[in-house]
């Protein structure tokens, strides 16, 4: 299975720590199903040529991601901050501004870079990735797949991408099972097939095909972080799908077990960066 992940790229810095990790949904996933499994993946997006951007570069190089289509902007790398609250739980508290790379420029697609993605079996990306004007021209080369995160969806924008939409993954955040049961049956009846929340810790809901199914959460006794616990159960369900056939119960358990592994080390795949190293 080969997987590419297309659009948001970021820094998250740990402000306790005085660490950043590299992140964003479309590099997460991309990483992690090469870790999962994935025969070959690659990202195409934005990177910055700062020594934070060089950084992510290495890092996504040190493992197995192809970056040949990977645009690398002069200036300077986006940056999520990331603090402790007086209970220990992690809190998005701000960012390093608009005058970044990857809020300076538009990602624009040509024909090489449509080539290249039509020799992947899944193309992921994200609502927060602002690609969806790209999509319809991708839908007959690729599998998409789209993150609509828990903050990203309407009734009327999955409508408009579900026609082009081969999975469609959703977090419930504070959704009730009702809510989300709800929310699943309209997205698959606006066309998306294979249609999934994630619910922390309450597992996963997946709508595949009109079957329904409920992956209850897997234990993880070395929990650390949960940052990227949804998109490693993401990238592991796309794998495991692809190599299975569309096997849905061993892909969910696959990914909920993955996702809990994740959740042994910081940041969404480690590979920290020091900034006073600059």
């Amino acid at each position: 299975m080969k997987l590419l992940g297309l659009g948001d790229s970021v820094m998250d810095a740990y402000l306790f720590q005085d660490l950043w990790y590299p992140g964003g949904n479309a590099v997460n996933t991309a990483v992690l199903a090469r870790r999962a499994g994935a025969q070959q993946t690659g990202y195409l997006g934005l990177l910055a040529d700062d020594a934070p951007g060089l950084h992510f570069q290495k890092a996504l190089a040190a493992e197995g991601v192809d970056l040949s289509r990977t645009r690398i902007g002069h200036g300077k790398t986006s940056c999520n901050y990331i603090t402790l609250t007086p209970d220990g739980d992690r809190q998005f508290t701000g960012n390093n501004g608009c005058d970044t790379v990857q809020n300076a420029f538009q990602l624009q697609l040509n024909l090489h870079d449509r080539a290249y993605i039509a020799g992947f079996d899944v193309t992921h990306t994200s609502i927060h990735s602002l690609l969806d004007d790209a999509l319809p021209a991708l839908a007959a080369h690729t599998a998409l797949s789209m993150d609509f995160s828990s903050d990203g969806f309407t009734h009327v924008n999955v409508a408009r991408l579900a026609p082009l939409l081969r999975f469609a993954f959703f977090s419930a955040g504070g959704r009730t099972g009702e809510e989300v049961r709800s929310f699943a049956a309209y997205a698959a009846a606006q066309g998306v097939p294979t249609v999934v929340f994630t619910c922390g810790g309450k597992g996963a809901y997946i709508l595949d095909h009109g079957t329904a199914y409920e992956q209850p959460a897997a234990p993880a006794p070395d929990l650390i972080d949960t940052l990227g616990a949804g998109d490693a159960f993401i990238a592991a369900f796309l794998v495991r799908y692809a190599d299975t056939g569309g096997d849905v119960p061993e892909s969910a358990r696959y990914a909920a077990e993955f996702a809990a592994q994740n959740c042994g080390h910081y940041g969404a795949f480690g590979r920290p960066y020091r900034p006073e190293s600059d």
